[in-house]
């Protein structure tokens, strides 16, 4: 059976394909389902799936960013674009950079979507060409199976152990091993060959796993015609970070792979160049000295100063961070998905799109990406800043209302604003009222419950700590003021708005 995700935030959308026609007597199954791309590189990651049937308009991330990251991913299986009437050229793009195809949800019908499934059927059938008894499919799944493995999410796998037996019954039980820190250049295995990191033999048959900007060569002979092992040429001429192993045991696979993402990670924290070959004194992949709870404390500090638009601390704690994984060697792909998180997170605290970027494959290091992020975090709170209408035409009234804006969590009173502005604290009272409409405490409720509003959907912090994150003294007030406004208890407006999506 080929496994489907379906990447769907319309519920009823998603029933309706689920239940149009009988996948499984079309050789498939639906083993993942997701709201929206973010939700979906992470079933990708842990079912990974053949084949991929998305919405192109989807909230949070929509269907081409997703196809976009999945390619960056490794995923390399069809993926069938479902578009509305006037969607067309967000159809037509999608094409371009990969889509197998796209279907009306207006035509979708049993005719539809057999015609559909045969087709893709057909396409990943092609892709599987057997490799003498075995499938290209049983590699990649057993590269997926493997990668994960020694990062560390998941527990050994039943199904990786057969495809290890499967594959070393067919012959095929040894692999040259050469792995690349590119970035977004682009590299073949005709470089590799030419300077001698992986053997030119006709019969061998050679895979690409790429992940974050660093692709991993396979190169697999038949046991009859095993190559002797040997040095590679001199290559002064390779413009990248490489690691490279020969004639490595399938039943090494892991730690050998392993050892080698080590040794690459440590060119990628030096900043350093270097073709380096793996030995066996490599094999002991170090676990980072550093809690996951204790990284998701810092990225909550980096982004809790963003929310205020205060760009120095931000900046402060972003260098915090990348110094505390660098001294703990926490692994490359952790890193580079908190960049990326991280970025997601400030353009939707700034209200603008996510903007379409390879700026963290180009980072050739660890240094390159932190200032990546450094640049990235000044222009969104630059253009935060920048779209923020003046509020009134009175410019201690618009210094107040910045200062609440950024300053929101701390203790604020009409006293304290008058000091601020040097004015009287009646006149100010009045003053705010009428070039504002409220009164200034309305404001600054106004401001916290919106921050709170955007916790309650984008966190999974409790109603006591978003409580105190907006600046309130008590739970049990902020839960007043917060009903006072929206007419529901936080814990209401987060299960309301949460099952609506």
């Amino acid at each position: 059976m080929w496994k489907v995700l379906l990447v769907e935030d319309e519920t009823r959308v998603r029933r309706l394909i689920k239940e149009i026609i009988d996948w499984e007597e079309m050789g498939f199954v639906i083993t993942g389902e997701a709201n929206n791309g973010i939700e979906a590189l992470e079933v990708i990651r842990e079912e990974s799936p053949h084949f991929i049937l998305c919405d192109i308009m989807m909230p949070l991330m929509d269907g081409i960013e997703l196809l976009q990251k999945a390619r960056l991913q490794g995923f390399e299986g069809p993926f069938v674009m479902l578009t509305a009437v006037n969607e067309f050229e967000l159809a037509r793009q999608a094409l371009e950079y990969g889509a197998t195809n796209y279907i009306l949800k207006l035509s979708l019908n049993v005719d539809t979507m057999r015609q559909m499934l045969e087709k893709v059927s057909r396409e990943l059938s092609k892709a599987a060409i057997p490799a003498r008894q075995i499938s290209y499919r049983d590699f990649e799944l057993l590269y997926r199976y493997t990668w994960r493995q020694i990062h560390g999410m998941d527990e050994a796998d039943p199904e990786r152990s057969v495809l290890l037996q499967r594959i070393s019954a067919s012959g095929f039980t040894h692999a040259d091993l050469c792995l690349v820190l590119h970035g977004t250049g682009g590299i073949g295995e005709e470089d590799l060959t030419r300077n001698g990191l992986i053997h030119s033999i006709e019969t061998s048959v050679i895979h690409k796993f790429r992940i974050h900007g660093c692709t991993t060569f396979f190169s697999w002979v038949p046991r009859s015609e095993l190559p002797v092992v040997r040095a590679p040429a001199e290559n002064g001429a390779m413009a990248y970070s490489v690691v490279w192993a020969s004639s490595v045991p399938i039943s090494e696979l892991e730690t050998t792979w392993g050892g080698m993402i080590r040794l690459i990670e440590r060119s990628w924290y030096e900043s350093s160049k270097s073709v380096t070959a793996y030995s066996e004194t490599d094999s002991i992949i170090q676990q980072p000295g550093i809690s996951s709870q204790a990284l998701w404390n810092m990225e909550r500090e980096i982004l809790h100063a963003f929310e205020r638009r205060d760009k120095n601390i931000c900046i402060r704690q972003l260098n915090v961070m990348f110094d505390e994984m660098k001294k703990n060697h926490v692994s490359m792909t952790i890193v580079v998905e908190t960049a990326e998180r991280l970025d997601d997170r400030f353009a939707a605290i700034s209200g603008h799109g996510k903007a379409q970027t390879d700026d963290w494959l180009s980072a050739a290091n660890h240094e390159e990406l932190r200032h990546v992020l450094e640049d990235r975090i000044d222009d969104w709170i630059t253009k935060w800043i920048k779209s923020t209408t003046l509020p009134s035409a009175h410019p201690e009234i618009n210094r107040i209302v910045d200062y609440i804006q950024s300053h929101y969590d701390k203790e604020i009173t009409l006293k304290s604003m008058a000091e601020q502005v040097t004015l009287d604290e009646h006149y100010l009272s009045g003053l705010f009222s009428k070039k504002m409409g409220c009164t200034l405490i309305q404001y600054l409720h106004k401001v916290r419950i919106d921050q709170a509003r955007f916790y309650l959907l984008q966190s999974t912090l409790t109603v006591g700590e978003i409580a105190e994150r907006v600046g309130f003294a008590n739970a049990a007030y902020f839960v007043k003021i917060f009903k006072r406004w929206t007419e529901q208890t936080p814990s209401e407006f987060r299960k309301n708005n949460m099952s609506n999506g």
